[in-house]
């Protein structure tokens, strides 16, 4: 209608104001070439949680719990969920998982950040600690190890034979060992699905409170398929880490948690790291293996809601 009325009906553009990129829900930027997607959930001082596998998808890691009070950033690494799963000429390697942290801080605007990893995901918060101490408000390492040398493989071995009596045994163990010949998606999820009683601290009396957990959390093949330069170890596909001797140089505030009867990353390695970084505090989760956040949500989001709120 205004076409045929006099000049003075038109208005000037509206500016659409840019979404900020820590609404709640599914954010993607793009870095080296790839997408890499984060999703915000909670409310309260800001925590970036980097998943564990590699190729776990990031729902795994949810915590309810401490979204009551945190907002709670979980990256989707190269390779898993919305981010892209080509590798890319910088592959599937430690430090480029790290880098890939930098680089979402950088393109956040933030000056430092709180980072969480677990497992796997605990490989990569420590190297990013290690190169980048100075861009950390805090650091959280929750069940993982410096080393998958031969004397951790050793404790792994030793670890799963806690549960050797269990009916499940045999079939988780037999699952552990098919993971290197995994080609799809649905197999690397089937495989880690029957190898999971392995991962909690005690499947047999609390299956039903996990099943559905398990079942619904999926296993992407690309990450394991890992590119960096190192060798894999010999239990599992995840590629070699050695900062034993690095651990020193952090000097963020750092917070370890570990499952009492976690048989993959177990408390010894724990205990270590928190010997190495001056001032760390440790936290022994005494009724979880490898998944705490699940097995014993309160205590765990206790654990990092005091560590948070003592942050200077």
């Amino acid at each position: 209608m205004c076409a045929v009325l006099a000049s003075g009906c038109s208005h000037p553009a509206r500016s659409v104001p840019k979404a900020s990129p820590f609404t709640l829900g599914l954010h993607t930027v793009t870095i080296g070439g790839s997408t890499i997607a984060y999703n915000v959930a909670g409310s309260g001082p800001m925590i970036f949680v980097h998943p564990g596998g590699p190729g776990l998808d990031w729902k795994y890691e949810r915590m309810p719990e401490v979204e009551k009070f945190a907002t709670v950033v979980y990256i989707e690494p190269i390779g898993t969920g919305h981010s892209s799963h080509e590798p890319g000429p910088r592959g599937f390697a430690i430090d480029r998982y790290a880098a890939d942290i930098e680089s979402l801080r950088t393109q956040l605007g933030l000056s430092k950040i709180i980072l969480l990893g677990h497992s796997h995901g605990g490989f990569v918060a420590q190297t990013y600690a290690i190169a980048h101490s100075d861009r950390l408000k805090g650091l959280i390492l929750y069940d993982t190890t410096p080393t998958t040398g031969p004397e951790w493989q050793k404790d792994v071995a030793t670890g799963m034979m806690q549960f050797q009596h269990e009916p499940w045994f045999q079939g988780s163990v037999a699952a552990l060992a098919l993971e290197t010949s995994a080609t799809t998606d649905s197999a690397m999820t089937a495989i880690f699905h029957r190898e999971f009683p392995l991962y909690v601290a005690d499947w047999t009396h609390r299956s039903k409170e996990f099943e559905a957990y398990r079942d619904s959390t999926f296993a992407y093949v690309a990450p394991t398929k890992t590119t960096d330069p190192s060798a894999k170890d010999e239990v599992g596909v995840a590629p070699s880490l050695e900062v034993r001797d690095k651990l020193n140089v952090i000097t963020a505030p750092t917070l370890v948690i570990v499952g009492k009867r976690d048989f993959v990353t177990p408390e010894k390695w724990s205990r270590f790291i928190q010997g190495q970084i001056k001032g760390s505090r440790l936290v022994v989760l005494e009724h979880s293996g490898h998944m705490g956040h699940e097995e014993e949500p309160i205590a765990f989001a206790a654990a990092v809601q005091e560590f948070v709120s003592n942050l200077p």
